[in-house]
């Protein structure tokens, strides 16, 4: 099935698995650039044959990246913790995970955990591929130029993603280690995107500025290799480093702080009810005030939903003789299962967030029965409320 993401290929434990187009792109560049190593490696083999054994390598090399975002989801899982999806991409792949309601407490061990067992499955297949070559008495030159390969791939990803700085597995370790030493996530995703850095610098020093001095040349495919790498670990280094900032200020803060106060108002009532509600003459024009929310009632509960917000430029279009228009002619809907309760932690908040990245949040004042929507949450302006 195709989607924005790419490929859906399977599921696994009711995890979707997609394969985005970039992976495709990634595959072919691998046979093409490895094609000719293959044919050093079988000085007897025919083109077409070196051509098949890339491509095959190319399969190791889906399989090796599936089987470590497979150990990462089945971790998660193992805490019951809300895994949404495995995308294999040009860079390798993610898994993206989330603490869900009935899952078990995110803990520094329990993130180290979900982190360290990708490389471990690695560096397992490593040893696997190894102990097999060992076994067998007379392989083809074939066989064992794909053992040979299965086990340096899965040692030369195991190990990379071992490298303490985000976005590496290795980085989720300095996290851990970070948090379960202050007590706050926030600091170790801090320390771990500093960290995600200095690997930056010195992959650049390593692969590029050493090689220029002692040779005086680099090859270019190399140099843009490395620049490309570099420059996506940096990123995604950088935006830890903004994640962690932020959540370090909200720490400071209650839900209450970082919301937006809302007027209130039933989906099933018309703009003449909506009026009062406002200040100035003509709607959408001289009042700048609270926004304005549009609710349901849980019919069983009694709770308040959030359904919509009033959109203002809409309003102001609207005859006075159109006044018995309901609201929701002149609302925007919203998801009503984007919220969070008034008094729930901001790393509470987070989570909610990436959860619903594209949806207003509304706060819920639980406190009372029923339920009572008292303010949203933008997360486009978040930033910008916690001047970061």
């Amino acid at each position: 099935m195709l989607s924005k993401k790419g490929l859906k290929i399977a599921a696994v434990a009711g995890v979707p698995i997609y394969v985005s187009w970039t992976w495709w792109f990634f595959a072919a560049l691998i046979v093409v650039i490895f094609r000719p190593t293959f044919a050093q490696a079988l000085p007897d083999a025919s083109v077409e044959w070196t051509w098949a054994v890339a491509v095959c390598f190319a399969l190791i090399m889906f399989g090796t990246v599936l089987l470590h975002e497979l150990a990462h989801a089945l971790a998660a899982l193992s805490f019951r913790w809300q895994v949404n999806e495995i995308t294999l991409n040009f860079w390798g792949g993610v898994t993206v995970y989330e603490h869900s309601a009935r899952g078990r407490t995110q803990t520094p061990l329990r993130s180290l955990f979900v982190a360290i067992v990708g490389p471990v499955s690695n560096l397992l297949i490593a040893g696997a591929a190894w102990a097999v070559v060992q076994i067998l008495e007379d392989p083809s030159d074939t066989t064992q130029v794909l053992l040979s390969v299965t086990v340096w791939t899965n040692l030369l990803i195991g190990v990379f993603n071992l490298l303490p700085g985000l976005p590496l597995d290795g980085g989720r370790v300095v996290e851990s280690a970070v948090w379960a030493r202050t007590g706050s996530r926030a600091r170790g995703m801090r320390a771990a995107g500093w960290s995600g850095r200095i690997i930056v610098g010195l992959l650049v020093l390593g692969g590029i500025v050493v090689p220029w001095a002692q040779t005086g040349d680099v090859s270019i495919f190399g140099m843009l290799i490395v620049i490309m790498v570099a420059t996506m670990l940096w990123q995604a280094a950088s935006a830890t480093i903004r994640a962690a900032r932020m959540q370090l200020l909200a720490e400071q803060m209650r839900i209450t702080d970082l919301m937006t106060p809302v007027q209130t108002i039933l989906a099933d009532s018309n703009i003449s009810q909506l009026v009062p509600l406002l200040t100035g003459t003509r709607p959408g024009f001289e009042y700048q005030q609270l926004p304005v929310a549009v609710l349901d009632v849980d019919q069983t509960t009694g709770h308040e939903v959030l359904v919509g917000l009033i959109d203002y430029a809409a309003l102001g279009t609207v005859p006075r003789a159109a006044w018995d228009l309901p609201v929701s002619t002149v609302s925007r809907a919203v998801n009503p299962q984007a919220q969070i309760q008034a008094t729930a932690t901001v790393e509470h908040l987070f989570t909610t967030i990436m959860a619903h990245p594209n949806d207003l949040i509304a706060v819920v004042d639980t406190t009372d029965t029923p339920h009572r929507i008292v303010g949203i949450i933008n997360p486009e302006t978040l930033a910008g409320r916690l001047h970061v």
